[in-house]
């Protein structure tokens, strides 16, 4: 298979590491470093290819838009507090697939942060730990960096 580089149709606002460190110690989470650099560099954006295919468990899966810190329901701020008791706080919503389903990354501060995982809104049910991984929270690779080097192309499935 072959690798290129993925490139995202993106918003002009890009934040300063001020921005994003802001967003870490208010809601008490460690973003990656790569996730981090995406922020600053990106800010979201539909990314270009967008299929994962890497977990044959769940087959493809479309990533539509990765979040950034912007306003509105493809922000961080409004997916954080959307999915404030659905998703567990160690996780954050930072995209989502055509469906509605989340794509989460591990933002705790223990060995697992950085892991990216897909969470399916069909099968959505309460918790009461909020350091869990639920059933319906799917391992999908250990980094975010990991996740955008393997997005494929219709043509190359």
């Amino acid at each position: 298979m072959k690798k290129h580089p993925v490139t995202y149709r993106s918003p002009n606002y890009k934040p300063s590491k001020a921005e994003v460190f802001a967003l870490e110690q208010y809601y008490k989470i460690h973003l990656p470093t790569d996730y981090f650099k995406f922020l600053l560099n990106h800010n979201g954006g539909y990314p270009e290819p967008c299929l994962f295919t890497k977990n044959p468990d769940l087959g493809i899966i479309a990533i539509n838009w990765l979040n950034g810190l912007l306003k509105g329901k493809n922000g961080l701020v409004w997916n954080i507090e959307i999915y404030d008791g659905r998703i567990p706080k160690r996780f954050l919503a930072i995209g989502d697939d055509p469906g509605g389903n989340q794509i989460c990354l591990d933002v705790s501060s223990n060995s697992t942060n950085g892991a990216v995982y897909f969470w399916d809104h069909e099968e959505e049910y309460e918790f009461d730990n909020e350091n869990e991984i639920l059933n319906n929270m799917y391992f999908l690779t250990n980094s975010f960096g990991s996740l955008t080097t393997n997005l494929v192309t219709d043509e190359e499935l």
